[in-house]
């Protein structure tokens, strides 16, 4: 290992500033604890014995390196400086109070010096201690983030098994809950005196399809972090597709009064993703339907000119603030929820569905005017070139 502090301390010696160091180390450990606790008043308890054990071998080794022009002394310095950033991790310390920590100890072994040997350091001299500082420093930090790393590698392989299991064992009980219900539905329908069981057994369906949902959602957003999404282009009736997804949420329209109408002037073909294009209007869809009011309309409006196509979802509920559209489409973002369910990813996977179509996806919105969501679309799009998922996609 290399490094301009490195090659600087192996070729320069100073005794004087190596003997001070050495010589002020208890006085620096106990002055830089109190300032640590002083500043970090919130901190995690120190683990006392480990900083009298640590820090004075620390501190002791760049007296070493301070005093030696032997490369090997800065060597043993590199080496044994990694363990205090994981004592540090292990204690359940925050990157930025680990930085304080650094600080604090770096001024006050700096002060500690200047009043033993009683002058200013000379420029050398205070180029060679914050050298040696860097390089103890430095070592310690990387290990600190090492351990951070491979916790949220852990937490990311344990969600990914988790949402396995969402997808497999848990869906597949729900589907039996669903069967169940619309068999007892079935049974129950001609004995009037049960009309009210029937109404609950609807109120059990609508709460499954949104934890349903919930879970869809959860399970796509995995897929599009771990770039498992696969484009297969085909040609794709936009007509047949706007009505497929209406008449998906035909029952859920019904249920709150709203009208949902596809307004296409004629049919257009497309060469996209059916499967990602189901994607994103069915996001869209169900926004709409979620926050358009009671005894509304949802539109649908589309339009195609000679390279692309326009679909514009409209919906008739309270709109969104200016300061909200800009961060409308990042995960777990919401809009003006009144008090409606959702954890805030469909937009977030509707958006990048439509980055892996090389299309557009915006919204339009006043407050108290509804909202509109425009997905602009290539009629011609190139197979497996997702080159354009390193590029952001512009606002409109």
């Amino acid at each position: 290992m290399t490094s301009p502090a490195i090659d600087f301390l192996s070729s320069h010696s100073f005794p004087d500033l190596a003997a001070a160091v050495r010589a002020v180390i208890a006085s620096t450990a106990a002055t830089w604890e109190r300032a640590v606790r002083q500043a970090l008043p919130t901190a995690d308890r120190l683990t006392m014995e480990q900083l009298r054990d640590d820090l004075p071998k620390v501190l002791d080794q760049v007296a070493n390196v301070l005093k030696s022009s032997q490369r090997y002394a800065t060597n043993t310095l590199v080496d044994m400086t990694p363990s205090h950033g994981g004592v540090r991790h292990d204690q359940g310390y925050k990157l930025d109070e680990v930085l304080v920590e650094n600080s604090l100890l770096r001024a006050t072994l700096i002060q500690q010096v200047i009043g033993y040997l009683k002058r200013n350091l000379e420029s050398a001299e205070t180029l060679a201690l914050n050298a040696a500082l860097d390089i103890a420093f430095g070592r310690a930090l990387v290990r600190f983030v090492d351990h951070l790393t491979n916790q949220l590698k852990a937490a990311t392989e344990a969600q990914s098994k988790y949402l396995s299991f969402l997808s497999h064992d848990l869906r597949g009980g729900l589907n039996g809950v669903f069967l169940m219900i619309e068999v007892l539905k079935r049974e129950l329908a001609g004995e009037t005196r049960l009309a009210e069981t029937v109404d609950d057994l609807d109120v059990m369906r609508r709460s499954l399809l949104d934890t349903v949902a919930t879970m869809d959602r959860f399970l796509h957003a995995e897929r599009f972090r771990k770039g498992k999404v696969q484009v297969h282009p085909t040609r794709v009736s936009l007509k047949n597709l706007l009505g497929e997804c209406a008449a998906h949420f035909s029952y859920q329209a019904k249920e709150k009064n709203v009208q949902l109408h596809v307004d296409m002037p004629h049919d257009m073909e497309i060469e996209s993703d059916k499967e990602l294009l189901l994607l994103i209007f069915q996001n869209l869809f169900s926004n709409a339907l979620k926050y358009t009011n009671a005894a509304t309309k949802v539109m649908i409006k589309g339009q195609c000119g000679p390279d692309s196509c326009r679909i514009s979802v409209i919906d008739e509920g309270p709109g969104i603030a200016p300061e909200k559209l800009a961060g409308l489409f990042d995960p777990f973002a919401r809009g003006e929820t009144h008090g409606q369910p959702g954890v805030g990813l469909g937009l977030s996977i509707a958006r990048q569905a439509a980055q892996y179509l090389q299309a557009k996806l915006w919204a339009e919105s006043q407050v108290g005017k509804g909202a509109s969501f425009i997905v602009e679309l290539s009629k011609h799009l190139k197979k497996n070139d997702q080159s354009h998922l390193n590029t952001p996609l512009p606002q409109a």
